[in-house]
């Protein structure tokens, strides 16, 4: 868009503002993982309803310290995170746009992303209405119709990834070098998966969950797994845009 398309954008549209991050996804997804399924998914998101949404470029340097064993990996700081996306919002509030989502597409954004949508409200109040989403977390119900791995192996370069991978861009899996990693804590309270997050927090680096940086079993992933896991995040986001413009959230 050109300055003056961007002008003439409604400014009662929700501003979607896609973060990822850049680093290692075991042996057979890209580095970009987390960036290009978050981008994936707004862009689907705005292709289903173009007239209700903006999509801005994804923030695609996330909080991926616990990655920092595994060649490649980048990371920001906490502080830097939160400054970057506070920032990027008030300089679309200061062009007039007031409804925005949070679109998180990393694990480790995922309580900075809460964070960042909690101060904005306080250093904007009432001018703004910003929504912090982790898009999994939005079909927690659904997913449970696709899976077929069982606890633990859905979390990280795992089935659910790796599909929806397969369904965007198929060409960046290696097939060959697919292979379940990770292991669970002893403790019941911190067996975790992207469904099952833990009764309480724990941090530990990726070194110390796995052997070549996956956790859970992506032999198990296909394309048509991952169209229906875009389809259910879609249809939930959807439904958050139609509640944001009905003033329900």
């Amino acid at each position: 868009m050109t300055w003056e398309e961007v002008a003439r954008t409604d400014r009662e549209i929700v501003a979607i503002v896609p973060f990822g991050a850049l680093e290692q996804h075991s042996f057979h997804l890209p580095m970009g993982t987390d960036s290009i399924l978050i981008d994936a998914v707004a862009r689907r998101l705005e292709k289903q309803i173009p007239d209700q949404v903006c999509v801005l470029p994804v923030t695609w340097l996330g909080c991926s310290r616990h990655h920092m064993d595994f060649a490649g990996s980048l990371t920001a700081t906490v502080d830097t995170f939160l400054a970057v996306g506070e920032e990027i919002v008030s300089s679309m509030a200061e062009h007039g746009f007031r409804r925005f989502i949070l679109l998180n597409g990393h694990g480790g954004n995922v309580n900075k992303i809460s964070l960042m949508a909690e101060n904005l409200s306080y250093q904007h109040g009432a001018k703004l209405k910003v929504i912090g989403i982790t898009y999994w977390h939005l079909i927690t119900e659904e997913i449970k119709a696709i899976r077929e791995t069982p606890l633990g192996g859905m979390g990280h370069a795992c089935e659910l990834e790796t599909s929806l991978l397969l369904a965007s861009h198929p060409e960046l899996v290696r097939l060959g070098r697919m292979e379940a990693d990770g292991h669970f804590c002893d403790s019941e309270f911190d067996r975790k998966d992207m469904f099952a997050p833990g009764a309480v927090t724990v941090t530990r680096q990726f070194k110390d969950l796995s052997r070549h940086g996956g956790i859970g079993d992506p032999t198990s992933a296909s394309r048509e797994k991952g169209e229906r896991i875009f389809d259910a995040v879609v249809g939930k986001l959807r439904q958050v845009v139609e509640e944001i413009q009905a003033g329900v959230l």
